[in-house]
Parts: structure tokens; C-alpha cells; sequence
């Protein structure tokens, strides 16, 4: 009601403001400037016009009539009265009017078209938003649970339901107003013609895209045209396949990649099993056919024995490790720790496979303690160091180093080694990847820097590696100093 005072007392107020101007353009020239009649009737046709291009036709035709008496009035002879003597008048007047009307009707067309055409802006700045938003989800779930409300706030409307196909299941923008009943969706949804519908008291029409129809639509209190609707629902088609299409390409690359990794996870444990068992089953039948067997060689079978089974037990390990961190992944209980003393740590524990080579340790006292889970760091340190080791001759160094750049704990290992082919750099951190050039001369399950990228990047930190074939490698990981980002 409010609404509707507020509109009488605007076009009331319109009505008097071009009244009096009308007016006062007979005071200026019947009092303040004299003018031929010519001119009068110029300055009537313009004020009409203006009105025509700020108010509605109504306006400018009351307009036009109006200053067809007051010209009459006031300017043609004689003058005081509305009749006309001379007939050259009438001519004179009706073409006036006949003007003023048809500048009206002009002015009223180009402002609808202006008007139209600023809707149909707004329509398609409002479907390039809901568009935009659509893009941003591609869990096919999330997708449809959203869509209803991000398409009643960006469009303005009361409600918005949406069924989809493949889930069997509706979705409404507001959970207390359902619009219509799922079976009428579904309804809509099985039907044969893409077309708009009233439902109810609501616009429905089925989700098509292709030959396929991927659910229904059902939309209330929306002032839009048909085609309207039918784009709405043309983008939700579109980002509803746009998804199941994304579900689809994810599960068969989960499929494909499990595939990969079962088959590598075989060859792996084909080859690095075999090895060790085949040992410790040469040394026990050696010990066992040879009772008498001198103690020097019965020993070295012993350490044969005893060092394939910690090969073996190690194996295992990083093969469970791999399956915790593809399961549940990790836990991460940072504490601040110093970074050289757990370089320590593991360099003592790797004794018995260091023998004799030579480990230089770069790492300044005032490097500050770094948050970081103790036991998992620990075996990034592990792993990173029996690489350098495995990957280089016996007689040659491994450095290891460390310092703060940007906010970041860094810390160096390099090796003296073959090095890494650029070609194969991209790769050695997937799980399972080994060297072409090493598969078959060094031992390995592949496992090791997975690992360590895993730990790392649940940390927040990372790792990359810099190589020249040749000229051995350099790996790099860091933390923030800062704890998880």
C-alpha cells in the first residue's frame, strides 16, 4: 500500500512539474521575450520531448495537448481565445499537435528499447555470474545441494527446486518451501519436450543436455521470460554433466592409477623380496649341509643371515608406511626441535651402513628450533641419507647442510653419484619410480622419496632435487619456521 502512495503521489508530482513548465515558458515570452509564434511552437515541441525522454507516453501526450491550447491561448490570433480565425491556424496547430504526439510515441519506443535493453544486460550479467559460480564446484553433490540457493539469490527469486537423475534425489533453496513434490520433478524430469511449464503455481522444465535429460528445474515468483528459464536451466544441465563427467574421469583415474601402482607394488616386491630371501635361503642351506663349516665362514653366513633380514624387515616397513600414508595419512604432532641434533640422531642410526664413509655436517649453532613431528622428520633425514649412499661410490663424500631463507628451515644433501637424467627428474618422487639407469644396479623399492614428499608436505614444507648427469644431485627440503602453513 505503501508502494503504491509513493507511485500516485511521483506521477501527480510529474503531471504538475511539466504543467508548470508549460507555464512558464508563457510567462518568459508573453512578458520577458517577445518571439514570433514560430518560435513558441519550437520551444513547446523541445519541452515536450524533454518530457517524452524522462516520463512515460501519458506524460508527453497530456504534454502535447496542453501546449496545443496554450499556444492557441496565448499566441495565435486572436489572441485570449481558443478560437481560430484564420484557417492557416488550424494547419498550424494540428501539425503542432500531430508533432508533438508522434515525438511522444518515438521517444517512449527508444526509451522501452533502452529499458529492454538494460534487462536483457542485467539477465545476461546475471547468468555469466551464476555461470561463474557453477564452474567453482566440481563435486557433483556439492554442486547440486548449492545450486538452488546460488541461483534464487543471484536471480532474485522466492524458491528454486532442483531434481536430479542420476542421484535420485531434489534439492531445495529454501528447506521450508519445497515447491512441488519430488515425484512431480521427476515427473518433469522423464518428460520428452524441453519446454517451460506451470506446475502448481511454478515454472518447471526438465534439465536436457544432449539426448539425456539430467533432472528438472522448478523456479517461483521470477519475472523473467520463458527463454529466461530455459538459459538457467541450460547452465545447470551443462555443470550437472560438466561434474558427473569430472566424478566419472576421477574414478577411472583412481582405477587406472591403483591399476599402475598394484602392478609396480608386484614388480617391486617380486624383485626386492626375492633377493634377500634367496640369500638367506643360500646361507641357511649352506650352514645347514655343512655342519662342519669352518667359524670364519659359518660367521660370514651369519651376517649374510643377519643383514638380508634387516634388508627384508626394512622393505616391509616402507611398504607399510606407504599404505598408512594412502590410507589415513599422517598425523602430524609438531614440537620444536633442533635440526642438527636429529641429523645426529640418524647418522648414528645408519652406522652400520655408513662404514667408513666420509659425512660432512654444515650446520650453524644459531640456526632457531623448528616446529616439526620428531619421528616423522626423522625418517625423511633416514631415507634422503641412504639414497646418498646407495646412489655414490664408497669412497666418496655426502654433505649435508642447512641454513634459513625466506621464513623456511633449508636443509642439503649432496651426493657425489651419477646424478639423475633431466628427463626422469619430474618423476622420482612418485611412489614406486626408480632410475632406468639404476633399477637394475642399485637396491630399492621405490618408496623412499614418496615417503619423504609425503611427510614434507604435511608439514607444510616440501622437497625438490637439482642434478646433472654425472655430477651427482642435490636434495632439497624445507619447514616453515613458523609451524603448519
Amino acid at each position: 500500500m505503501q508502494k503504491y502512495n509513493s507511485r500516485a503521489v511521483t506521477t501527480i508530482l510529474s503531471y504538475a512539474v511539466s504543467t508548470a513548465l508549460a507555464f512558464v515558458l508563457v510567462v518568459i515570452f508573453r512578458r520577458v521575450v517577445h518571439v514570433n509564434a514560430t518560435t513558441v511552437a519550437l520551444s513547446f515541441l523541445v519541452l515536450v520531448l524533454i518530457v517524452a525522454t524522462r516520463w512515460r507516453l501519458a506524460h508527453s501526450v497530456y504534454l502535447s495537448i496542453l501546449c496545443t491550447l496554450l499556444y492557441n491561448f496565448f499566441f495565435l490570433p486572436p489572441v485570449g481565445t481558443l478560437t481560430i480565425a484564420d484557417p492557416q491556424n488550424w494547419v498550424t496547430l494540428s501539425v503542432f499537435l500531430g508533432t508533438s504526439v508522434l515525438v511522444s510515441q518515438l521517444s517512449e519506443r527508444e526509451r522501452k528499447q533502452r529499458e529492454l535493453s538494460e534487462q536483457r544486460r542485467g539477465e545476461v550479467e546475471r547468468l555469466y555470474e551464476f555461470s561463474q559460480q557453477l564452474l567453482l564446484l566440481e563435486d557433483l553433490r556439492d554442486l547440486a545441494r548449492t545450486t538452488p540457493s546460488i541461483a534464487a539469490k543471484i536471480f532474485g527469486l522466492r524458491a528454486v527446486a532442483l531434481y536430479v537423475t542420476g542421484q535420485n534425489a531434489t534439492y531445495y533453496s529454501d528447506p521450508r518451501n519445497e515447491l512441488l513434490p519430488a515425484i512431480d520433478l521427476k515427473q518433469v524430469a522423464q518428460s520428452s519436450e524441453p519446454r517451460v511449464r506451470k506446475v502448481e503455481g511454478a515454472f518447471a522444465l526438465p534439465l536436457v543436455f544432449g539426448m539425456q535429460s539430467a533432472g528438472a528445474l522448478a523456479i517461483v515468483d521470477g519475472a523473467y521470460s520463458h527463454e529466461m528459464y530455459e538459459a538457467i536451466s541450460g547452465l545447470v544441465a551443462i555443470a550437472l554433466e560438466r561434474a558427473a563427467a569430472l566424478e566419472r574421469t576421477s574414478h577411472m583415474e583412481a582405477t587406472r592409477e591403483g591399476e599402475r601402482l598394484r602392478s609396480a607394488l608386484l614388480d617391486s616386491v617380486t624383485h626386492e623380496l626375492r633377493t634377500p630371501l634367496t640369500a638367506i635361503r643360500a646361507a641357511a642351506t649352506t650352514l645347514i649341509g655343512h655342519p662342519t663349516l669352518p667359524e670364519a665362514e659359518r660367521n660370514e653366513m651369519y651376517a649374510v643371515v643377519d643383514e638380508e633380514s634387516m634388508r627384508l624387515d626394512r622393505l616391509i616397513g616402507e611398504a607399510l608406511e606407504m599404505a598408512q600414508l594412502d590410507s589415513a595419512g599422517l598425523h602430524v604432532r609438531p614440537r620444536l626441535e633442533n635440526v642438527r641434533e636429529l641429523i645426529d640422531i640418524v647418522l648414528l642410526e645408519e652406522q652400520t651402513r655408513l662404514r667408513g664413509r666420509v659425512i660432512e655436517v654444515s650446520v650453524p649453532e644459531s640456526l632457531p628450533r623448528v616446529p616439526m613431528d620428531h619421528e616423522l622428520v626423522r625418517r625423511v633425514l633416514r631415507h634422503l641419507i641412504e639414497n646418498a649412499l646407495k646412489y655414490s661410490p664408497a669412497k666418496s663424500s655426502v654433505e649435508i647442510s642447512a641454513e634459513v631463507m625466506n621464513e623456511r628451515l633449508l636443509v642439503h644433501i649432496a651426493d657425489h653419484g651419477m646424478g639423475i637424467d633431466r628427463s626422469e627428474q619430474p618423476f622420482i618422487f612418485d611412489k614406486f619410480f626408480r632410475g632406468s639407469n639404476q633399477r637394475d644396479r642399485v637396491e630399492g623399492s621405490g618408496m623412499g622419496l614418496a615417503i619423504a614428499k609425503a611427510i614434507l608436505t604435511a608439514h607444510g614444507g616440501g622437497i625438490e632435487v637439482k642434478s646433472e648427469r654425472g655430477s651427482g644431485a642435490v636434495f632439497t627440503f624445507w619447514l616453515p619456521l613458523s609451524g603448519l602453513s
